[in-house]
């Protein structure tokens, strides 16, 4: 793009099959070019499932081939580096002496992506190819079944509505770290294997079912490699295949097993571990949904955390599709609670008003009224559960919800508005010992925010029909219309108001008119 300098990115990715690197060139997430692109098959991504460790020996290699990847860093002059690991070494019991001691031996600081992230970055890469491109399957019902080494994602979707998400740890390698060597060698395993999925997975099929998806889209390394298999040799482009091609290829084994796969494509143990593995998860969630077609995409893990972290670097506004996106599924969450969500509405409604009057000024930012809404789309779940303490009860599902796309600290700090947000009004509030300073505060502006939106509705009987919020030198004017008197969210305003006047140095002020 014109008048753009051009960027330099290195993206390493510490995974249980390979270790990448991908030096990238971008001015915009519309212009990104991979200029270098290196790969090298690891040994140690089996090992450390079964034993959930990570040895002297695999630290060795994995400080070995980050060496080599900074070389090669050094020669295109990239100071830009992110180091990324997921399910290699993200259960690892000595996972803070590794993360030191690659550090100390290498300089690279790894981040480590949760699962619920991980499945997360390759949905925002496919999205973005589907949204940005000729594909004829864009507007149908579609779920995308991710399968890492440590889990398995389902993601349905339809145009601009993400309707179900869900994550299980039932990956390739997960799977297979719940049988011996000795059991996996066994003529019964592959009815084994399956029957244990099937125990596994069988209460999503029915919810999965629902949404009567016509696509399921099939991406990454393992799925591109699986195509070839298939005899697809271009495998550059997204492949379509029916389902029964792919049920035929796996019925062909007579049962999936990694000494086939091996002898009959020369893999390596660890690779056809994983295929095996993968295959039959493809299979199975085949035999219970019924898909018109599958489509083989080549994005990976890597190449969408790539897409995010250009999107971010250069504030994209992909990201504000995204957004509201992931706020069509969270209304979907709440659904499942919440009979009538108009209270909520309403308070998401007030909550951004609110938020897009004070944030600029105020040390936040954009993503911070994301979770504002979303706090207002969830703070009423808990009552499901228990009216009497809803409020505990609202922060306990949100926690222990996959919240799609939300770091595990912006998960927190959402958890604890929806919590502190439908509090008393008291002055004070508690302290957050569980986030650091930075994020604290953050929080305690939104709670902040929210308790004066949901003040608004108090009565939960919408007698607030709309809302203009002015700043007027040392006050935020509110001014509001109704046909009616509003004596609780009046006093409920005033209680809320005190906190609000502390926290953001203004005093919110409601009148009529």
């Amino acid at each position: 793009m014109k008048g753009h300098k051009k960027r330099m990115v290195g993206i390493i990715h510490i995974g249980t099959v390979n270790m990448t690197l991908k030096i990238i060139s971008y001015t915009s997430l519309d212009a990104m070019e991979t200029i270098e692109s290196v790969s090298q098959e690891i040994r140690y991504g089996s090992d450390v499932f079964i034993s959930h460790h990570v040895t002297f020996a695999s630290l060795q290699e994995i400080c070995r081939i980050l060496s080599g990847f900074k070389q090669l860093l050094r020669d295109y002059a990239v100071t830009d580096v992110r180091v990324i690991s997921t399910t290699a070494i993200r259960k690892a019991d000595n996972l803070l002496n590794v993360l030191d001691q690659i550090y100390i031996r290498t300089g690279f600081s790894v981040e480590v992506i949760p699962m619920t992230k991980e499945i997360y970055y390759k949905f925002f890469g496919l999205y973005y190819r589907i949204s940005t491109g000729n594909f004829a399957f864009s507007e149908y019902p579609a779920v995308l079944l991710d399968i890492t080494s440590g889990g398995v994602g389902l993601t349905c979707w339809q145009d601009r509505d993400l309707l179900f998400q869900q994550n299980v740890p039932i990956g390739s390698l997960q799977l297979l770290s719940h049988f011996t060597e000795r059991q996996r060698n066994e003529s019964e395993f592959p009815e084994v294997i399956r029957e244990y999925i099937y125990g596994t997975l069988s209460s999503l099929w029915p919810r999965v079912r629902c949404y009567k998806s016509t696509y399921i889209i099939l991406s990454g390394r393992a799925a591109m490699l699986i195509a070839r298999m298939l005899g697809y040799t271009d495998t550059k482009r997204s492949i379509r295949i029916t389902p029964q091609e792919l049920r035929d290829f796996v019925g062909a084994f007579h049962g999936v097993t990694s000494f086939k796969l091996q002898k009959r494509y020369g893999l390596s143990e660890h690779l056809a571990n994983i295929i095996m593995s993968t295959l039959v998860l493809y299979d199975e969630l085949l035999r219970y949904i019924s898909i018109a077609h599958i489509v083989i995409m080549d994005t990976t893990f890597t190449a969408g955390y790539s897409l995010y972290y250009v999107a971010e670097a250069t504030k994209h506004p992909y990201l504000q599709q995204q957004q509201r996106l992931l706020l069509t599924l969270t209304r979907h969450i709440a659904d499942k609670y919440v009979p009538d969500p108009a209270h909520s509405q309403r308070v998401e409604r007030f909550c951004r008003q609110i938020f897009d009057t004070v944030y600029a000024k105020n040390g936040m930012t954009e993503r911070h009224g994301y979770i504002l809404q979303m706090a207002a789309v969830l703070h009423e779940i808990g009552k499901f559960i228990n009216i009497r303490k809803h409020p505990q009860c609202t922060r306990q599902l949100v926690r222990h919800t996959d919240m799609f796309g939300l770091s595990e600290a912006e998960q927190e700090i959402l958890s604890y508005v929806v919590y502190y947000g439908v509090g008393t009004g008291k002055k004070e509030l508690p302290s957050i010992p569980s986030l650091p300073p930075v994020q604290q505060i953050a929080a305690d502006k939104l709670i902040a925010v929210f308790r004066l939106a949901d003040a608004l509705d108090k009565s939960h009987l919408g007698k607030i029909l709309t809302l203009q919020v002015v700043p007027k030198g040392k006050e935020l004017q509110f001014h509001y219309t109704a046909e009616e008197d509003i004596p609780l969210e009046r006093w409920a305003f005033k209680q809320a108001a005190v906190r609000f006047a502390e926290t953001f140095g203004v005093s919110p002020y409601l009148q009529k008119g």
